[in-house]
């Protein structure tokens, strides 16, 4: 979830006032557009809608992250979160509307790290209960805050993994009795 709280941290998350699809394509896309390290004619708004052409992204109840893939271009992702109180209409399989869109810009050589944003924020959604505990926020500044929890919560579940995956690096196995404990020859 680097991603997401890096967007947070440079404030891109903006109150949606928009209660179409396409016009949250719109307006989000114009904000990745406007990030420096994004090429000025990366087309992110037409990428996103041709994406979403090929099926829908809502991923869970009242959450949406359409995105945009570019070819040639090593960089970084981007992202830029859009919040609307009331909802918006997404033609969700589900038929419920989409509270938060978070849209995204993906060079094509960063699709793992796309892969493993979208593994953190379904974490945060399962952990947290989803975007029921965001629509209780009465402000924008709330909803950051939730999101935030979103991102620490994901952050403190994934660490005790990680540490044992470390353990695992860091243990020998025990040496045999007389050895010096250097690898025998052709080892």
């Amino acid at each position: 979830m680097r991603i997401l709280l890096e967007a947070l941290q440079a404030g891109r998350l903006f109150e949606l006032t928009e209660t179409s699809k396409k016009g949250a394509f719109e307006f989000l896309g114009r904000v990745l557009e406007a990030i420096p390290e994004i090429p000025d004619d990366s087309g992110v708004v037409e990428a996103m809608q041709a994406r979403e052409g090929l099926g829908n992204t809502a991923i869970a109840e009242g959450v949406a992250c359409p995105h945009a893939r570019v070819d040639g271009i090593t960089a970084d992702i981007y992202c830029a979160l859009g919040w609307s109180a009331a909802g918006l209409d997404y033609e969700a399989g589900d038929g419920k509307l989409v509270h938060l869109v978070i849209a995204y810009w993906i060079p094509d050589c960063q699709r793992l790290g796309f892969l493993k944003e979208m593994s953190g924020l379904a974490k945060a959604i399962t952990l947290t209960g989803g975007i029921e505990t965001l629509r209780k926020c009465e402000t924008l500044g709330e909803v950051r805050h939730g999101l935030l929890d979103w991102v620490s919560l994901v952050q403190s579940a994934e660490l005790p993994d990680a540490r044992a995956r470390m353990l695992r690096l860091t243990v020998k196995p025990p040496c045999e009795p007389g050895s010096t404990g250097e690898p025998p020859e052709g080892r």
